[in-house]
């Protein structure tokens, strides 16, 4: 007996022993860690230094701190050797967590961050990197300094840019960017209309072009408007006071290009009225006739509509013109408008003969940039609809069937108006031509709106109305396109379930 209520002792001695001299492996694997993870802990540890790399592992929803050193000039961190489908982002705080810059994938590495601190920034500073999606991985961060800049490099800010020389007009400059990184440029003062281009675009590479004045103040910007894929063009007025500067981004990261300035020689646009009391003084546009515009920034054209019945399109849109047509009455007051119904980015407007005139059309461009396109006014043949537009038509026609889908092609200002069956349905509408959003309606006999639906519809921009069975008296679905204008679409009714 006594030999064996011993051998649980032994036992409890044996583990006891295993465990001390696991002791100092345990202590081992448990060194600090060279990150904090929040940051008030960040701010009583020591600075990372430059030239140091660290090797962080975070779980979810975790993001490292570091501090980083004061007066050790400018610094570029950037993450690096990302373990597999890791996604850092990169974080400049201050001592309260305001973030003052931050970064996802502007690294070297695809998903890597990189993010420039430079020596004019009051400390103390932090670096707080995470993980997107909740992810936990290990990746590096590397802290140095950052590499001088060559001589010949574009003004990175507004006042570097000031000291500096104009372009010259009619030379192309190279420009390398790494990402975030801006370029500032001193435009000639000379009193001549100019244009400023990007042009020889690296693979990748899309620029942004952002006109200044000396105080810094946004003029004008463009994205796409060059001639090439995803270059930059501004058009400046000789009358625009001087002087001015030019900033030039990548929109996707790192990125080369060239920049240029050069005279604006395109001839001179076809003058056209530019209000409402010119339009009305000049001849009206004929049927048939295709008129050049050439819009610059803010400028808007008026023309005087001829009669019949027409429509009027925009097309043979250049330099990424992105065009609207307003139809006005003698007053000014917009009747109808019509951004993209042209197809991509044209508009078209249709006028009815029996609109009362004059009207007059008016164009315009959206975006703050100008453009190019033809405004073209036809004839147009109006089909006579094959379903019933008013109450007292949907009255003497046949109810919509449940489950046979109406092919509806609405011109400006009409609707279709449908008499229903009995029971309980569900209408919506389906396949809308581009640019229509419809508006589906229940009606009572006086025209009085019961429900509606704008954009409940399964399709972007589409209706969907639910319509009870106990509805009293005669009850029609009316279907038009929200504000009265034109659009093509399908419309049916489901038995609701």
């Amino acid at each position: 007996m006594a030999t064996n209520s011993g051998r649980p002792l032994r036992l409890a001695v044996l583990f006891a022993a295993a465990a001390l001299l696991a002791a100092p492996a345990l202590a081992q694997t448990a060194a600090p860690q060279p990150f904090a993870l929040d940051l008030r802990e960040a701010a009583g540890r020591p600075a990372l230094l430059p030239g140091a790399t660290v090797t962080i592992r975070l779980g979810r929803g975790e993001a490292a701190h570091i501090r980083l050193p004061e007066g050790a000039g400018d610094l570029v961190a950037q993450t690096r050797r990302l373990g597999r489908d890791i996604d850092t982002v990169l974080a400049l705080v201050d001592s309260q967590g305001r973030v003052l810059a931050e970064d996802d994938d502007g690294g070297d590495e695809d998903l890597a961050s990189r993010i420039e601190i430079f020596g004019d920034q009051a400390g103390p500073l932090f670096l707080r990197v995470g993980l997107l999606d909740q992810a936990s991985g290990t990746f590096d961060l590397e802290l140095a300094a950052a590499p001088p800049r060559a001589p010949d490099a574009p003004a990175a800010t507004l006042v570097e840019a000031v000291a500096r020389p104009p372009l010259e007009v009619g030379q192309g400059v190279a420009v390398r960017l790494a990402a975030r990184q801006e370029a500032w440029f001193r435009l000639p003062a000379g009193g001549q209309d100019l244009v400023v281009v990007t042009r020889n675009l690296g693979r990748g590479t899309d620029t942004v072009l952002v006109l200044h004045d000396a105080n810094g103040r946004e003029i004008q910007d463009d994205d796409d408007g060059g001639d090439e894929l995803l270059s930059s063009r501004l058009e400046i007025p000789s009358g625009q006071r001087r002087p001015l500067f030019v900033r030039a981004r990548n929109l996707s990261g790192a990125g080369n290009f060239e920049i240029a300035v050069l005279p604006d020689t395109a001839p001179p646009a076809p003058l056209f009225p530019g209000s409402l009391r010119e339009a009305a003084a000049a001849p009206a546009l004929a049927i048939g006739q295709s008129m050049p515009l050439r819009l610059r920034r803010g400028q808007v054209a008026f023309f005087r509509l001829p009669d019949g019945d027409l429509a009027v399109e925009t097309r043979n849109l250049r330099r990424g013109a992105d065009t609207v047509l307003a139809l006005l009455d003698a007053n000014g007051e917009e009747l109808a408008e019509d951004d993209d119904g042209g197809g991509g980015l044209a508009s078209r407007l249709e006028v009815a003969a029996h609109d009362r005139r004059p009207l007059f059309v008016r164009a315009r461009l959206l975006g703050p940039g100008g453009g190019e396109f033809d405004l073209v006014v036809e004839a147009d043949s109006p089909v006579a609809p094959t379903f019933p537009t008013s109450i007292e038509a949907a009255r003497n026609a046949a109810p919509l069937q449940p489950g046979t889908p109406v092919q509806i092609r609405l011109r400006r200002g009409q609707a279709a108006v449908f008499a229903l069956p009995s029971g309980s349905y569900v209408a919506t509408t389906r396949r809308l031509v581009e640019g229509t959003d419809t508006v589906l309606e229940l009606i009572e006999a006086d025209g009085r709106v019961i429900a509606e639906d704008d954009d409940g519809g399964e399709e972007a921009l589409a209706s969907r109305l639910v319509i009870d069975a106990a509805r009293k008296g005669d009850v029609y679905l009316r279907a038009s396109v929200l504000g009265g204008g034109r659009g093509g679409f399908d419309l049916v009714i489901q038995p609701g379930r």
